[in-house]
């Protein structure tokens, strides 16, 4: 069983929730609410088995086979309240996973730390809504704050965009000054590099995305979303602004787009959150984007304290709010993304700056 501090999240969550076996609802600044729904059950796909961690009388969960219905085991439910605790422990702690923890959990008919039967969501679960007498099995994603900020939006090569770089007279960079800006290497190196270049009277603009399908799976969420994101990511290391309330607030004086905000219209506000929302909810930068939300249920967050609490998507408008709130740009390896230098092509010069999201 081998997994980062994200994965092992999703287990202590697991253990967490059939212990607990409620799910509370957080409000727009992730605090708990009095709103929450019952655990019947955690459908769980390992090694080619469908399981069913099915919570009995409030004391004890059966382990069962979903395809023949046996009970295959049955441990008490303080057993799972234990294992959740010493996961917190160690997770958060230096030492890594114990073998301890590991056998005690393959006792149990766990073979692997993720759910890789699932698509966007990493838990399936089977929940009672006492309000409104509904049971329903849903699908919810996890994001745990136990380890280091869950990433929103994935950085990797195709997240990546390109910009051009031009003199007063439109020539691209010369090589002295192009070597004078990537010998740049100590700390912010990229933001002092975007700065050399303003000091030596070079322009940086918005030239292209390096990968089409990034750019058009924006363009499925507002058709001015690559220009606005560009702007974004540039202005990033312009003006070192990274969370998304502010960069929302100085996307409103800056009006790239120049749209008419003399009637209140949140234009950028409006399309950066619905942005947000789609990529927690299954929009990433490598596959076409449908629209088709993988997650029904809605986010988990597990908190630096370990507590966990939901946005269900019936929650819809304060999960957006915490969105808002809690996001924020992030500066992925330059090296490892391929992004950062000056470079030449075509008798012109460029920098390519990348885009990632945590929250």
């Amino acid at each position: 069983m081998k997994g980062n501090k994200g994965e092992w999240s999703e287990l202590y969550t697991f253990f967490r929730l059939l212990s607990d076996g409620k799910l509370f609802s957080a409000d727009e600044n992730l605090n708990q609410t009095d709103s929450f729904v019952e655990v019947v059950s955690i459908q769980r796909g390992d090694s080619g088995k469908n399981l069913n961690f099915k919570l009995v009388d409030g004391a004890s969960i059966n382990i069962i086979n979903g395809d023949t219905e046996e009970v295959l085991l049955s441990f008490p439910q303080i057993k799972a309240k234990a294992i959740a605790n010493g996961l917190v422990y160690e997770i958060t702690g230096t030492t890594g996973i114990s073998e301890k923890s590991i056998e005690t959990i393959k006792d149990l008919n766990l073979t692997q730390v993720a759910d890789k039967s699932l698509g966007k969501g990493d838990i399936n679960i089977l929940i009672y809504d006492p309000v409104h007498g509904i049971s329903s099995n849903q699908e919810f994603s996890i994001k745990s704050f136990l380890g280091s900020d869950p990433t929103l939006f994935n950085a990797n090569k195709t997240t990546n965009i390109t910009y051009k770089i031009t003199d007063s007279s439109n020539n691209p960079i010369s090589e002295d000054h192009l070597k004078e800006v990537n010998n740049i290497k100590t700390g912010h190196k990229y933001i002092k590099r975007i700065a050399k270049l303003a000091e030596l009277g070079y322009k940086v603009d918005f030239d292209s995305y390096d990968d089409n399908t990034f750019k058009l799976n924006l363009q499925v969420i507002d058709s001015d979303l690559p220009k606005i994101i560009a702007h974004v990511v540039k202005d990033k290391y312009v003006s070192k602004v990274t969370k998304i309330t502010d960069v929302i607030d100085k996307l409103k004086i800056d009006n790239p787009m120049n749209y008419d905000l003399t009637e209140g219209h949140k234009f950028y506000e409006y399309r950066l959150v619905n942005f947000l929302v789609e990529a927690s909810l299954g929009m990433t930068s490598k596959a076409v984007w449908s629209g088709k939300y993988d997650v029904v249920g809605g986010i988990i967050i597990v908190k630096p304290d370990a507590e966990i609490l939901c946005y269900h998507l019936i929650d819809f408008n304060k999960f957006k709010q915490y969105l808002k709130n809690s996001s924020r740009l992030d500066n992925p390896s330059g090296s490892k993304m391929g992004y950062g230098s000056v470079y030449r092509g075509g008798g012109e010069s460029f920098i390519k700056l990348n885009f990632q999201i945590k929250a």
